[in-house]
């Protein structure tokens, strides 16, 4: 059974307290006792039972305050059922007190010199110092006992730095210290949150990184930072130390490497080694690390970062993990603007759209398109609204009460995007192939989220109207009630409904147009037959309707995930063969798209009204079920990819009715004049 202590900090601070003052108090008690009793020739034998009393509670009032100072430092405590209680598992408090943790570290910091002296590091002693990866006591007296300069200089031994290159161990080989020093980055990370008063030492971080221009020094804080968790004021204030020392010695990647300062395994890379280099990391696994030494107003190094810092061995990915985890892990729309941590996020991806719009950024950061690309779907709608500004936004933060009008609840803070660096940027960043699709989903959710809203805004309107009638008018016939709903819901979508769907459509048409440019597939006539991004637009556009609409505050990560999924794993053998009339220029392809995506939410509303009604398919005979026709599911209306040959015979028949035109518009004119419209402003001014 996993042990666990609960304590309730206010009653075992009381408790603390009381007993420092009756440890005092005590022994001054018994004292005057024994006066008084001598005095009246009262005999005593032994010691007096209050000054024993009050020695052993000043001996543990070190252990209680150890108690309490782990259990609030614990990461992972819980609230009990009632009270004030905190409850933990305190199987990882291998040491109880400072002292404790002094003699354990002391032991296995000497064992573990002697065995990195004589490269006999082994499993049992890696073994030992994980048990003590989450006990502060042990992890700041260890790192107290073993200073920054021994550190780096054993972890370079375990490599055997001081052998010839030769005769250094190979990757496969280097189980045992990659597993110690995993081990060292968790100690580090627990010694800096320290326990109550035990901390490292104020200048521990500048004691690290002495020497950081030395490739040993600079690999060995490197795994230092890899793997633990770290305070956030330590790491913040060693990654701005590094970022100063990068700046006063900025790397040169022309310069040599010599073989006999490499470290780590002789047959792999060490990667970047430049000071802010062996920090990307650490920032990836702390975002909110990541976004203060991002926005820092005194050093501003994201513009370095990604255009001016030359990157070595893949470290370029590593930034942009770093900017994606910054960006993505915090969306909210917290008061005030300033301090939330979801304004920090959208700052960041405004100005890092901005900086990887140009060439320079582009080419210093060649493997950062996936990243990228997971950051446009977590701002789809930022990319949505900039599409439709032609106007000349600077980097910054949508900070409205309602950063998007488009949709419902209340959207977390956008950011604000130039409307040609985002046509630029994903310009180049579509060349992967990957990164399109994503993109792709996410608009394709973004636009049924968007129509979705709008068809159940309509219905509501609808059912409101037919309600206030009907209250009215009593005494009317179930035949009554029926024709009253059906002439409703066509007069909303003849006046209103269509117009809206129109707008809807025009606005989402634009973004459409600036996604298929981008990706260089705007007439895909002349694209070639096996081109993957041609292949993944008519996918988009055959599959969205099985896209299911999020609920607000759901549109991010897995989300899209899982709609890249349903619309680019399902296709089907024949769909090339059964292509629709005009699908062969990403116009057409787009008006399919967006008539199938209005008419799916108009049915999954009821807004072709009850099956009885004559703008139901249900009204006819050949769709209806049991016909080869039937082209609905329990779910609306099937995607087109997953009809057969006669369900798009007869999906597309019944849209062309006159019957289905009194309250369904083919969107195909706004779509055309919003490609028009985008065409005119964006060619030729963002190439």
């Amino acid at each position: 059974m996993t042990p666990s202590v609960g304590i309730d900090p206010a009653l075992m601070t009381q408790l603390i307290n009381g007993m420092k003052r009756a440890s005092h108090t005590l022994p001054d008690v018994g004292r005057q006792v024994e006066q008084t009793l001598t005095t009246l020739g009262v005999p005593l034998w032994g010691p007096g039972h209050l000054s024993s009393i009050g020695r052993q509670m000043n001996d543990r009032i070190p252990s209680l305050q150890g108690r309490l100072d782990l259990i609030l430092a614990t990461p992972d405590r819980r609230s009990g059922t009632g009270g004030g209680v905190l409850w933990a598992d305190e199987s990882g408090w291998l040491s109880k007190s400072p002292a404790e943790g002094m003699a354990s570290a002391t032991a296995l910091a000497a064992e573990i010199r002697t065995k990195i002296t004589s490269h006999s590091l082994d499993a049992q002693t890696v073994a030992e110092l994980e048990r003590h990866k989450n006990d502060p006591f042990f992890a700041v007296a260890f790192l107290t006992m073993i200073p920054p300069r021994e550190l780096t200089s054993l972890i370079s031994r375990a490599y055997s730095a001081d052998l010839p290159p030769s005769s250094r161990p190979l990757l496969y080989d280097t189980a045992i210290q990659d597993r110690f020093l995993t081990m060292l980055s968790t100690l580090l990370g627990t010694a800096s949150h320290g326990v109550g008063r035990t901390r490292l030492a104020a200048d521990y971080a500048d004691r690290l990184i002495e020497d950081i221009d030395h490739p040993q020094t600079a690999y060995a804080v490197k795994r230092l930072l890899q793997d633990g968790d770290f305070d956030h004021a330590f790491l913040l204030a060693l990654v701005r130390k590094l970022h100063d020392e990068d700046l006063a010695h900025p790397p040169d990647l022309t310069l040599p490497r010599d073989p006999w300062t490499l470290p780590g395994p002789r047959d792999v890379s060490p990667g970047d080694l430049s000071p802010l280099g062996i920090a990307l990391i650490a920032l990836a696994h702390h975002p909110a690390v990541a976004q203060d030494f991002f926005t820092d107003p005194a050093r501003r190094p994201l513009a370095y970062l990604m255009r001016d810092h030359p990157w070595l061995g893949g470290a370029d990915a590593e930034l942009g993990w770093a900017i994606q985890a910054a960006t993505t892990e915090f969306r909210d729309h917290d008061l005030p603007p300033g301090g939330s941590r979801g304004y920090k996020s959208a700052l960041i991806a405004s100005w890092a759209l901005h900086f990887w719009s140009a060439p320079k950024t582009q080419t210093n950061l060649p493997t950062t398109r996936p990243h990228l690309a997971a950051i446009l779907t977590q701002y789809i709608s930022d990319v949505h609204r900039s599409t439709q500004l032609f106007g000349k936004e600077v980097p910054g933060v949508m900070a409205n009460l309602d950063p998007d009008k488009d949709l419902s609840g209340r959207e977390p803070y956008g950011a604000r995007f130039n409307a040609d660096e985002t046509k630029r940027a994903m310009t180049w960043l579509f060349e992967d192939d990957d990164a399109f699709r994503t993109v792709s989903a996410a608009h394709g959710l973004y636009a049924a989220r968007m129509l979705d809203e709008l068809a159940a805004k309509i219905s509501a309107e609808v059912e409101r109207d037919f309600t206030a009638w009907r209250e009215s008018h009593p005494a009317a016939t179930w035949k009554q009630l029926d024709k009253m709903r059906q002439d409703i819901l066509e007069e909303h979508m003849v006046r209103s409904g269509g117009a809206e769907f129109a707008a809807a459509v025009g606005d989402l048409g634009m973004t459409t147009w600036v996604i298929a440019d981008a990706a260089n597939i705007s007439s895909i006539e002349k694209a070639k037959a096996d081109d993957v991004r041609t292949r993944t637009f008519k996918q988009l556009t055959e599959q969205v309707v099985g896209l299911v609409p999020t609920p607000p505050g759901k549109f991010v990560g897995l989300v899209v995930d899982t709609a890249e999924s349903l619309v680019f794993d399902k296709v089907t053998p024949s769909h090339e063969e059964q292509a629709r009339q005009d699908a062969d220029t990403a116009l057409g392809a787009a008006k399919h798209m967006f008539t199938d995506l209005t008419a799916s939410v108009m049915m999954r509303h009821g807004l072709f009204g009850e099956v009885s009604a004559q703008t139901h398919p249900y009204y006819y005979e050949d769709f209806s079920p049991g016909a080869t026709g039937h082209f609905l599911t329990d779910k609306g209306i099937r995607p087109w990819a997953e009809m057969s040959a006669d369900q798009r015979s007869a999906y597309e028949e019944w849209l062309s009715l006159n019957t289905t035109g009194r309250v369904f518009n083919q969107p195909d004119d706004a779509l055309a004049l919003s490609f028009k419209e985008a065409e005119k402003h964006y060619v030729g001014r963002t190439s």
